[in-house]
């Protein structure tokens, strides 16, 4: 088709195309003029045959004359498409007035379950419940905790690090929320933090990059011992576990944070898959660590007066696992409809 008549068409063509009614022959439309042997496009042949000033001013035109089908089939397709779905929505209403029938409620997640519960046994206890940002600074995550520059937990292959932002991560432990809570809300303290912690782990059946942990922070200035952490250590296991049957034992370890620092373990057995706790159990299990505030921490926090605490820190996931007899992590994580229902509850 000469250019002249292109032209004269443009307009008519346009015309045609925001006329449509439908996606089908808004579709025709498109393929006529600029599908793979549509009449626009095949104008575009006259320019192998023209000069280089002729291929200039032909390819203007053609290309004005292309832009413009273009935009209109856009608009119109943008059109046809909000049409659509308004109908659709005339149509697919919802009367909310009518009765439910056959209806699937959905249900907590096991670790929804168990830190719901955690908070209701503290709050119940009179302790406050804590909560701090996920993304920290060195500071909060570190160095208040008496953590050296060169200790392996603040490298690269530990801890996740944010790209372009100087000194600030993924927090690797909730401990940096009892460094908020003590440098803001002062003497006394009993709080407990629970919260999403990441670490560089590879995914496997016991780790996982990102965890739940639940931290406990107890700070007076009355003195306080290693007695009353055990004691404490020993009502969150039988509320926990549902048992008064706990026995446990401290092994010494080092925590930068905690002086002295202290291993847990628990006295149990298997039955069934699932973990027992029992003061007669055949097994001890490492249950979590432990210790005395650093007298550092108090200092990093800006607290000069003479004052005593101490704090434990537990992976929920991995209680949740021992509890109900999980032996792969990523099962808390998955879409399994049915592993999920099994241990749901509404």
């Amino acid at each position: 088709m000469p250019l002249v008549e292109l032209e004269k068409n443009l307009d008519y063509w346009v015309r045609s195309i925001l006329g449509t009614t439908s996606h089908k022959d808004l579709q025709k439309l498109k393929s006529d003029l600029i599908g793979k042997l549509g009449i626009v496009t095949s104008a575009f042949g006259i320019l192998a045959s023209a000069s280089s000033e002729q291929k200039k001013s032909y390819g203007a035109v053609l290309n004005r004359v292309k832009e413009a089908v273009e935009k209109a089939i856009s608009q119109q397709e943008k059109k046809l498409n909000d049409y659509a779905i308004v109908e659709k929505l005339k149509n697919e209403s919802i009367d909310v007035s009518l009765p439910v029938e056959n209806c699937k409620f959905g249900g907590l997640h096991l670790l929804t379950q168990a830190m719901r519960s955690i908070r209701n046994y503290y709050q119940a206890r009179g302790f406050t419940i804590m909560d701090g940002p996920e993304v920290e600074t060195d500071f909060f995550n570190f160095d208040a905790l008496n953590t050296p520059k060169h200790h392996p937990a603040r490298q690269s292959h530990d801890t996740f690090y944010i790209e372009g932002m100087n000194d600030t991560l993924l927090r690797t432990q909730t401990s940096s929320v009892q460094i908020r809570t003590l440098i803001n809300n002062g003497i006394p303290i009993r709080m407990i933090s629970i919260g999403k912690t990441y670490r560089n782990d590879q995914l496997d059946a016991t780790h996982s990059p990102m965890f739940h942990q639940m931290e406990c922070l107890v700070v007076g200035r009355e003195p306080i011992s290693i007695g009353y952490l055990k004691s404490e250590l020993k009502k969150f296991l039988a509320f926990f576990f549902e048992t008064n049957d706990v026995v446990l034992r401290f092994r010494p370890s080092f925590f930068p944070f905690t002086e002295p620092s202290i291993e847990v373990d628990c006295r149990c057995t298997k039955n069934g898959g699932k973990l027992v706790i029992t003061s007669v159990g055949d097994k001890w299990l490492e249950i979590c660590g432990a210790g005395m505030v650093h007298p550092n921490v108090f200092k990093n926090c800006g607290i000069n007066e003479q004052v005593y605490g101490f704090a434990f820190a537990f992976g929920i996931d991995r209680l949740v696992m021992l509890k109900n007899g999980i032996t792969d992590i990523r099962n808390l994580f998955n879409l399994d409809q049915r592993w999920l229902k099994y241990y749901g509850t509404c």
